[in-house]
């Protein structure tokens, strides 16, 4: 299947339409752990609630750390890595959705040939 914007009517895919496909690709994979990670959000919110409520901790009378539970510690830490997770991903995934050209530069360098037009003498 040809590409319909290509200028010579070639078949092949270039290199810079490779790398821009490949950054999406990794862009989509990086978006597929962010809902991963927001799923579990759910489950860590109900985690941490239980315990604060059955420990009396942070919402409770009992709001000094060393006095909170060992799990409570545990999954509001949980909680956090996993918020944490979140925003690094999404930080990921616009970086490499920005520097698209960046990456073809990068990944694809310009041949001698290609950089400088062909002179007639």
């Amino acid at each position: 299947m040809s590409d319909p914007t290509a200028q010579d009517g070639s078949a092949y895919l270039t290199r810079d339409q490779a790398v821009h496909i490949a950054t999406r690709v990794f862009i989509a994979y990086l978006l597929f752990w962010v809902v991963t990670d927001f799923t579990l959000l759910p489950r860590e919110v109900l985690f941490v609630a239980h315990y604060m409520k059955a420990t009396g901790s942070v919402l409770g009378t009992n709001t000094s750390l060393p006095q909170t539970s060992y799990l409570l510690r545990g999954y509001i830490l949980d909680l956090l890595t996993n918020i944490l997770h979140i925003a690094l991903w999404l930080i990921a995934a616009d970086w490499f959705y920005r520097c698209g050209p960046k990456f073809q530069r990068f990944f694809a360098p310009e041949s001698k040939s290609e950089a400088q037009p062909a002179t007639e003498s």
